[in-house]
């Protein structure tokens, strides 16, 4: 008797608070999986300036108002189908507001990329990523 109530309770809980469910949100896998692709091996501060970045265009209007549409816009954001736990870490706190980067930087390069942006809209290098300003303001 105690088992099933045990079981009933938790069964529940689990109906009443959809936070101890083992999903994650679409958006939320669809932002680790772009800073998995663009950041896999940087640290964890890398992987959250990566999701600042997306989520300061989402915000900015010349760019699309939905993560999903600043990830899809074409040559940006490469989407891959994995992100590890460090990626999803960073998808849901700056989901949840937390931005390293202030909202003027939207993007981003490889600092050893052959064709490199000018250093006058280069914001901040975090590891081996380089974020920059659209007209170098800051």
């Amino acid at each position: 008797m105690r088992k099933a109530a045990v079981c009933v309770a938790l069964l529940f809980l689990a109906m009443v608070l959809p936070s101890l469910t083992f999903t994650e949100d679409q958006e939320t896998v669809l932002l680790a999986r772009a800073v998995y692709a663009v950041a896999r091996d940087e640290s964890y501060e890398a992987k959250l300036a990566v999701a600042s970045a997306a989520l300061n265009r989402v915000d900015d209007p010349w760019h699309p108002n939905t993560l999903e549409g600043v990830l899809n816009e074409k040559h940006q954001f490469p989407i891959g189908n994995y992100y590890d736990a460090d990626s999803l870490r960073a998808a849901h706190e700056a989901l949840a507001g937390r931005r390293t980067l202030p909202s003027g930087v939207m993007y981003f390069q490889a600092v050893d990329a052959q064709e490199r942006w000018e250093n006058d809209y280069l914001y901040k290098t975090v590891g081996g990523i380089a974020f920059y300003t659209r007209d170098g303001n800051r």
